[in-house]
């Protein structure tokens, strides 16, 4: 697992472009990444497809849990699943964006996001859970690719 301090030192040595990476924490299991927290400013934030050359290919339980600085998240290409209660009540997050490689929603992902208005789903999405967006109140549903 990476932490922040790892970090530092790897900027130093490699350059800025690493920055964003080193936002996350994460783990590393036969060559793929599992995002499992977020320390970075918040703001709007891109989950990268890739970390250190490996794919970047789920985000785990409770990953960005009650994180209320993030005001929108892109989720990379890579990532193919979503952990349950991933991004539980970030209640400043306004929009996600969930690319195709992502076929299913799980239960309660988005639980509690209040301020979520704009969700844009890309081809590849089958499945939303019907829980998926518990108490969002700002959120809504519909068969388009993007809902706002």
């Amino acid at each position: 697992m990476k932490t922040p301090l790892s970090c530092l030192l790897f900027l130093l040595l490699m350059g800025s472009p690493t920055l964003a990476q080193c936002q996350f924490t994460y783990t590393t299991n036969g060559g793929a990444i599992t995002i499992t927290g977020y320390s970075g400013p918040g703001g709007s934030v891109t989950i990268p497809a890739t970390i250190n050359s490996l794919p970047v290919t789920s985000i785990g339980e409770l990953a960005f849990e009650e994180n209320t600085n993030l005001s929108s998240v892109i989720i990379g290409t890579n990532v193919t699943s979503v952990g349950a209660g991933a991004f539980f009540e970030d209640t400043a997050m306004s929009s996600v964006t969930i690319p195709g490689s992502i076929s299913n929603i799980e239960a309660f992902t988005f639980q509690g996001c209040t301020g979520l208005t704009n969700v844009t789903l890309t081809n590849g999405v089958t499945s939303i859970i019907s829980d998926a967006f518990y108490n969002c109140c700002s959120a809504s549903r519909n068969s388009g690719r993007k809902t706002s």
